[in-house]
């Protein structure tokens, strides 16, 4: 697979940076309450492809830090300005403290690895973020017939559905 390959597909298939930067307007609420709540907030985003939740959350004044395993990705984010760690998500993960995260997200990423290692991000996760901190993990949803019958099928990197029951019962 050619490097910008993904790159590429993001654009052409999930949409522009500012088409995703609005649909991610919706956690504005959340974004607030975490600032009104919780003491200088750390957010750590799992996955951050082109960094458009960093930037949103940059721009309201959270200290966020992003995990990408595509170097070309992990560039365009570090040219940004945004604060990458590049590398495997399961691996790099465990190397952050305990208590420390007031949200850890992961958007468009967990149908990208297997079910043992979701279970394991859960863990990390866990320890990872403050007594009341904030999962929020974002998948394609099965739930529409269009994405379990179609689309979800078009990105050559998705592993396997994520069924939300099942995820919640994981959590749980």
């Amino acid at each position: 697979m050619k490097l910008d390959y993904y790159f590429e597909f993001e654009d052409q298939f999930r949409g522009s940076r500012k088409e995703i930067k609005s649909r991610l307007s919706s956690y504005d609420g959340l974004i607030n309450y975490i600032l009104k709540n919780i003491d200088s907030p750390k957010i750590l985003d799992i996955g951050s492809g082109r960094g458009e939740w960093l930037e949103k959350c940059q721009e309201k004044g959270l200290e966020a830090t992003g995990i990408e395993n595509n170097s070309q990705m992990t560039s365009y984010c570090q040219d940004k300005g945004f604060n990458i760690v590049p590398g495997n998500a399961i691996e790099t993960i465990g190397k952050f403290e305990s208590n420390y995260f007031a949200i850890v997200s992961a958007f468009h990423f967990i149908e990208h690895i297997s079910h043992d290692e979701i279970y394991t991000l859960l863990e990390e996760c866990r320890r990872i973020l403050k007594p009341k901190g904030i999962l929020i993990l974002e998948t394609p949803s099965i739930d529409n017939l269009q994405v379990s019958s179609r689309t979800f099928y078009l990105d050559p990197t998705h592993i396997s559905p994520i069924n939300p029951d099942g995820m919640m019962f994981s959590i749980e």
